[in-house]
């Protein structure tokens, strides 16, 4: 069966994602949304930057549910909200999605929505990436060969002073004097990590009692500049956030995730960095593996920024067949089937 599919935004992951999306078999790419009016009837490949597909981006969003589609691949720069989301669930297109989970950091009215919207169109929305996402799932699943698990953990760190989009940080606190407020933003800005904890409970059976998040601050000694974005000396340039879930009458977590960045080395404190996910069972036996990424060709830097945005763009890509066959509703990890890549036969070049 081939699902056909609108592919949401061509920013950095949405760019991936499209080649993921071509070179897969069962999947059409049929639209694309134009976020920006520049790019609002340019051809999707010249967006891309591969060859003209004949597709044009437009940001009529009524057009692009008009098109029959199965699927949007809805890869926004940042989420602004449910309302979109829910437009097109309504429209009966199922959504695949990164920078969400499952929206309880929204509130129980905003989740009650998407899940009403899901409902009325028949459609299912499922949220992923590599972390939140594919990551903490692989690391729950170790915990199927211990006994009697008592907690697992999962560390992402990251040197991110390659990042091209590196001034998203700004509205973190980088570049910033550190202050107390830093804390209250992270936690809300990055809620969607926090959904991690609900996903990767759901997979284990653990009863949460208590949710707990923890920040700390890294410090640039001196002035430095990445990619026009500057962070004074004695300001924010890098940070490691920690999210805990508790169950009753345990004084430890069950759950932590450890979420690392920094950029560029000698801040103060200065973390050991991994470039990848370190993750860890406490049980019988305790079992701890650590996942790192390098890219099928590595003359540029280039090639290591696009590797990562294909490491979030191909759990989203890789879904979208089975989130297709999928009850209507909001999905997690925790109730779909497995779901795996698709083999593509290499074609001489």
């Amino acid at each position: 069966m081939t699902y056909k599919v609108i592919q949401w935004t061509t920013g950095f992951v949405g760019r991936e994602a499209v080649k993921g999306i071509l070179s897969h078999p069962e999947l059409e790419l049929v639209g694309a949304y134009a976020w920006s009016p520049e790019k609002d009837g340019q051809d999707v490949g010249e967006l891309c930057g591969i060859a003209p597909l004949g597709i044009k981006a437009t940001n009529d969003i009524d057009a692009l549910i008009a098109l029959g589609a199965d699927c949007v691949c809805f890869t926004p720069h940042q989420f602004e909200g449910a309302d979109v989301v829910c437009r097109l669930l309504e429209g009966g297109l199922n959504v695949v999605a990164s920078n969400m989970t499952n929206f309880r950091a929204l509130g129980d009215a905003e989740r009650a929505r998407v899940e009403a919207a899901a409902q009325a169109g028949g459609a299912s929305f499922f949220g992923t990436g590599i972390f939140p996402g594919f990551a903490n799932y692989i690391a729950a699943n170790m915990a199927t060969v211990s006994q009697n698990f008592s907690c697992v953990r999962f560390l992402e760190s990251v040197d991110v002073s390659h990042y091209h989009a590196l001034y998203n940080y700004d509205n973190l606190g980088w570049g910033q004097k550190p202050e107390p407020k830093w804390e209250q933003v992270n936690r809300e800005v990055l809620s969607f990590y926090e959904e991690c904890l609900d996903v990767m409970a759901d997979m284990l059976r653990v009863p949460i009692s208590e949710r707990r998040f923890n920040i700390e601050f890294a410090i640039t000694p001196e002035d430095r500049e990445y990619f026009g974005f500057e962070m004074k000396a004695g300001t924010i340039a890098g940070q490691k956030c920690t999210w805990q879930a508790f169950t009753a009458g345990q004084a430890e977590p069950v759950i932590e995730l450890d979420v690392c960045w920094v950029a560029g080395a000698g801040l103060e404190p200065e973390w050991p960095i991994h470039h990848g996910y370190t993750m860890k069972v406490e049980g019988n036996p305790n079992v701890e593996t650590r996942v790192t990424f390098s890219p099928q060709v590595a003359e540029r830097l280039e090639d290591y920024i696009d590797m990562s945005n294909t490491v979030t763009s191909m759990p989203i890509v890789s879904a979208i067949p089975t989130v297709c066959a999928a009850a209507a509703g909001i999905r997690t990890y925790a109730d779909l089937p497995l779901i795996t890549g698709h083999y593509v036969p290499k074609t001489e070049s």
